[in-house]
């Protein structure tokens, strides 16, 4: 039972990476046991299951678009706002902070130079700082050299721009949130 119970824990943190080994999961949710009046139930709901294999994070896929849909929100309430024409492009570039330069960003799937200058520099800004920040209650922070590890992961997999990620490294860029 404490064996289950561990298992049941460690797989209700939310991960940062995607992680999928929930065979454990699965065998505690084929054992069943009979509660007072005498049913038998099983020990882990269907839902109980779905939530606890979530590969990465611990949103399902509708609470991930209801997450996501913050970008085009934004977007519209920035079309709002009378800019002057040096930074009319603002609403854009807020649009665009969680595209990836290979295309699999959102809300748009934009590539490379689709993707303002602007939005390439923001989002690897808004990745460390969502990876390393301590007041989401939703997840844990990493400590700053895991982050920097993910988004040099992010760089190889050719989703942020390794020359930008150079100058946020090498201007420590990640130090000033400290």
């Amino acid at each position: 039972m404490e064996n289950a119970f561990e298992a049941i824990v460690q797989s209700n943190e939310p991960t940062v990476l995607p992680a999928g080994q929930f065979d454990r999961i699965f065998e505690i949710a084929r054992q069943t046991y009979r509660d007072p009046r005498g049913v038998e139930r099983p020990v882990l709901t269907q839902e109980e299951v779905h939530f606890l294999s979530i590969p990465k994070g611990s949103l399902n896929s509708d609470e991930r678009a209801q997450i996501e849909s913050h970008v085009v929100h934004s977007f519209n309430f920035l079309l709002q706002i009378p800019w002057t024409k040096e930074i009319r492009e603002i609403p854009r570039i807020a649009r665009a902070h969680h595209e990836k330069l290979n295309g699999t960003g959102y809300p748009y799937r934009l590539r490379g130079d689709e993707i303002p200058v602007q939005a390439k520099i923001m989002t690897i800004c808004d990745i460390f700082d969502a990876l390393s920040a301590s007041d989401r209650p939703y997840k844990k922070a990493v400590a700053p050299d895991r982050a920097l590890d993910i988004l040099e992961m992010s760089v190889k997999d050719q989703e942020l721009d390794p020359e930008l990620y150079r100058f946020f490294l090498e201007a420590k860029i990640f130090q000033l949130s400290e």
